[in-house]
């Protein structure tokens, strides 16, 4: 049998990936002797992993990650989709779970040779989920849920806040519905635990950061960078935070130019006035094709640092010292 799961949305598409390991681990192999999770695959592994049976179970579950991202010989093509018409419809043999992190084939990351014949090979699977980054109005009934999985009631304009607040990356925003939850005193979420529960250095540095890149101050936008990473968030987490920041900085740019009112904007955007009031400022740093060309370089690096070998920090320092 064949799974793929596949979307930018990492955090959403991890918990898929978690769900049927679990359900392996209990129903199959409760030893978790026979999960088996395979990074940079080449014919010999794979054929290894595809024929021998478990151990002490009767099949094995493989992981096969992020195999459109690596390079790819026609030799090793044509034995992947061999096997991969071979095994999908087989519930006798090994589970097999193809795992990419990113949208393969979009715009931004099309596809071609080898891949691309992957790809559409993959794309036909009978089980396969995408995961792509949520919209806000998804993403606020997604938070509300969340909360509510921890116990927890928010209503619908305080999780316009919240998202207002921590940005659209699921990861981060599970991270503090987790820890709200935990120091939230009732039932119910109000506004002010957010306050004080959530760390405003974050947003606020965001806020700064994109203010000294505009200003060519690149050093302090680094070093700001730097200091939010020694707070223990990790590069993709910021690095979802800094496209955030820079679409909603679009947004309202492009609105205005096309003759909306200032007073207008967070309701013709959908936004929270907080994000609004504390974008306006930034918008006029900034010319229109700028931010075009800064939020486009921004979501090809989020593909890059998703496939690329060399340290996140490292090529975020480097995008930004060249952006």
């Amino acid at each position: 049998m064949l799974f793929f799961l596949y979307g930018d949305d990492s955090y959403r598409s991890s918990i898929k990936l978690k769900q049927i390991k679990d359900k392996f681990i209990k129903e199959v192999d409760p030893s978790g002797y026979n999960v088996v999770n395979i990074e940079n695959p080449d014919i010999e592994s794979l054929s290894k992993e595809f024929t021998q049976t478990g151990f002490l179970a009767h099949k094995k579950l493989v992981i096969i990650k992020n195999i459109l991202s690596q390079k790819v010989s026609k030799e090793f093509a044509d034995f992947l989709l061999e096997n991969i018409s071979k095994l999908q419809d087989d519930k006798e043999d090994n589970i097999l779970v193809f795992y990419e992190n990113i949208s393969p084939n979009s715009k931004l990351n099309p596809l071609s040779g080898e891949k691309l014949r992957i790809w559409k090979s993959l794309s036909q699977v009978k089980y396969k989920w995408e995961f792509e980054k949520l919209p806000d109005f998804q993403l606020l009934n997604w938070i509300i849920e969340e909360f509510k999985n921890q116990g927890k009631i928010i209503d619908k304009k305080d999780a316009e806040y919240f998202l207002g607040l921590i940005g659209n990356d699921s990861f981060s925003l599970s991270n503090e519905i987790q820890k709200v939850s935990n120091h939230s005193g009732g039932e119910k979420i109000s506004r002010e635990e957010m306050r004080q529960i959530i760390s405003p250095v974050i947003n606020e540095n965001m806020f700064l950061f994109s203010e000294k890149l505009a200003e060519k101050k690149k050093a302090e936008a680094i070093k700001l960078l730097n200091e939010q990473m020694s707070l223990g968030i990790t590069v993709q987490q910021l690095l979802s935070m800094i496209i955030r920041q820079y679409r909603i900085l679009l947004q309202i740019k492009s609105a205005i130019e096309s003759g909306v009112s200032q007073n207008n904007l967070a309701k013709h955007l959908s936004l929270h006035p907080f994000v609004v009031k504390k974008s306006i400022d930034q918008v006029n740093l900034y010319s229109l094709c700028e931010l075009e060309e800064i939020y486009r370089k921004l979501l090809e690096l989020d593909i890059k640092m998703k496939s690329s070998k060399l340290k996140p920090k490292t090529i975020l320092n480097l995008f930004f010292l060249n952006v």
